[in-house]
């Protein structure tokens, strides 16, 4: 075992450690964790499907934006070689997902996985696949250097049938433990910031360096050689330099990105890109222009690309390939501000569209802090930014409460809105971020609704409901925790109303985080009614996992709390 394989052992004993599982399952977290960029505490149980007949998948993970899709499909065995024949078995689950007809994937007895490629196929024929990015991961604590001609033919395979321009793009990731522990760097680089050091040309005699200040931002336009943003990019495998971009890379299909990969590869062009392409935008909390006529650089701290994602991405993948001329140089526009609001204004205006808000573009956002210090009064650790809390000791895992968690909780049950909590997560940082954060003044309705949430999830899958025969009641059982808590909180609380005292709150809280199965009896009949609600509306019936997503339902919820029709 080298160093590499050392340390991603290590992470696998700490992860499994810390969740209270088998190593083997703490591999699988671990990974899955580090790949989709979620939260080890903010694992959804549904996405688990490995057991009987799971078709050597582990996790099936479905990540819908709009109309936007990342699917996440993983195999991660915590050995320490990669075998031939689990990529075959690997190749046969993607088969199941991707070409097995409906018929055939109804008879599977792992219900998770059938649930998943259901749920696959749903979004898949609302969006499109040219609108999904499928990522298929297979992971061991092994050396990718190591790959045998076989295991090299079978990933030939896998590519040759399922990268041909279906989907948005497909890729087949194989991590060892030299690409584990790059993204687990690369995350804990991102929450100490990202910094780097940018050479550029720098001429005393000619203005190859022009800066301005005013009102509190400072800017400087300059050039650098192509390679120094491609080398960024690069060495950034998760992206996190575009947090602050609108969106992501786009591929090569289309014209724009096709053309600027020709133009910075080709020797009679790549003169030509400063002129021809509109440069890169950084913001940043600092820069320092260095202009020692031997080492001209420019020091950046907690850099954004925010403007000129395609650009950087086509020169580091030009890079990668060895195609990338030397001589091509980049026009760059470096923005200094301490004002959150500023970058925004910023991001704006540098683009031909909406800003686009994610969950780390947020996270050092007053309210985001404030958020901090408040679940702190309750001995709770909110989690803003991911792995904030990885390296510290003395920390119960059922403390951390992920922001994304809490932002769920909050609405589905404060603000009535389960089925957007349940299938539309991604409008939390965006179009509902003002309603579920901004002008709150008091922490405790947020606490409280997100223990009410926690312990409605926990009694769900430990409930004999969750192996239901009946499938209208076991996949509302499965899925409908959101809506369950929202049940459960107004039974419990005798009411549906959270403009009340604050000792009343805090008497809950007090309640529930010491005796939280005190909440038992009010989610058994949450979860009685709602398959009740369910089995009496024939449309909800039809399609439970539908129903459970849609506004009707919590209209129906709402008419039958509070006696009288629900408003939106």
């Amino acid at each position: 075992m080298n160093l590499r394989q050392q340390i991603i052992q290590t992470n696998i004993e700490k992860t499994a450690a810390n969740l209270g599982i088998p190593e083997n399952l703490g591999f699988v977290r671990l990974v899955h964790s580090i790949v989709t960029g979620t939260s080890l505490y903010a694992f959804d149980e549904n996405d688990l499907v490995e057991g009987g007949q799971e078709k050597q998948i582990d996790t099936f993970t479905i990540m819908q934006d709009g109309d936007d899709a990342e699917v996440y499909v993983m195999q991660c065995k915590n050995t320490e070689t990669f075998s031939s024949n689990a990529l075959v078995l690997f190749r046969n689950g993607l088969n199941w997902i991707l070409n097995k007809k409906r018929t055939e994937v109804e008879r599977l007895g792992n219900t998770r996985l059938r649930d998943r490629i259901v749920e696959f196929r749903s979004v898949q024929s609302g969006i499109g696949p040219s609108n999904i990015r499928f990522r298929a991961v297979f992971a061991t604590n092994g050396v990718t250097s190591n790959l045998s001609d076989e295991f090299l033919q079978e990933r030939k395979a896998i590519l040759d049938q399922y990268d041909n321009g279906t989907f948005e793009s497909f890729k087949l990731e194989i991590l060892g433990a030299d690409e584990l522990t790059t993204i687990i760097n690369a995350i804990e680089k991102h929450v100490r910031k990202f910094d780097a050091d940018i050479k550029i040309r720098y001429d005393a005699n000619n203005p190859s360096l022009i800066k301005y200040h005013g009102e509190g931002l400072q800017g400087v336009v300059c050039s650098a050689a192509a390679r120094e943003i491609a080398a960024i990019v690069n060495n950034d495998p998760q992206g996190y330099v575009f947090d602050s971009n609108i969106r992501r890379f786009l591929g090569l299909r289309g014209a724009v990105n096709s053309e600027i990969m020709a133009t910075c590869s080709n020797a009679k062009t790549s003169f030509l890109f400063w002129f021809l392409n509109n440069g890169i935008t950084i913001t940043c909390d600092r820069f320092d222009a260095v202009t020692d006529p031997d080492n001209p650089h420019i020091k950046i701290e907690n850099m954004q690309i925010i403007n000129g994602c395609q650009t950087a991405t086509a020169l580091a993948l030009a890079d990668k390939e060895g195609k990338l001329a030397p001589d091509t140089r980049v026009l760059l526009r470096i923005y200094q501000t301490a004002s959150p609001e500023l970058v925004d204004q910023i991001v704006l205006t540098t683009n031909n569209q909406n800003k686009i808000s994610s969950r780390d573009l947020r996270a050092n956002d007053p309210v985001q802090t404030d958020m901090e210090r408040g679940f702190s009064l309750y001995g709770y650790f909110y989690e803003r930014k991911l792995r904030q809390y990885e390296n510290q000791t003395g920390i119960h895992t059922q403390r951390i409460l992920p922001n994304e968690v809490v932002a769920q909780a909050y609405l589905s049950i404060v603000l009535r809105k389960p089925s957007d909590g349940r299938g539309r997560k991604y409008k939390i940082w965006s179009e509902l971020y003002e309603d579920i954060f901004a002008g709150r003044h008091v922490i405790e309705p947020y606490v409280l609704s997100v223990l009410i949430f926690r312990t409605t999830q926990k009694w769900l899958r430990t409930s004999p409901f969750i192996n239901e025969t009946d499938e209208l009641r076991r996949k509302v059982a499965n899925s409908g925790v959101f809506h369950v808590a929202w049940f459960a909180a107004c039974l419990y609380r005798k009411g549906d109303k959270w403009n009340l005292p604050l000792d009343e709150l805090k008497k809950h809280i007090v309640e529930l985080t010491d005796s939280p199965e005190t909440l038992d009896p009010y989610i058994k009949k949450g979860y009685e009614l709602l398959c009740q609600l369910i089995k009496d509306e024939e449309t909800f019936r039809a399609d439970v996992d539908r129903a459970l997503k849609a506004y009707n339902l919590d209209e129906t919820i709402n008419r039958h709390l509070h006696g009288r029709k629900g408003k939106r």
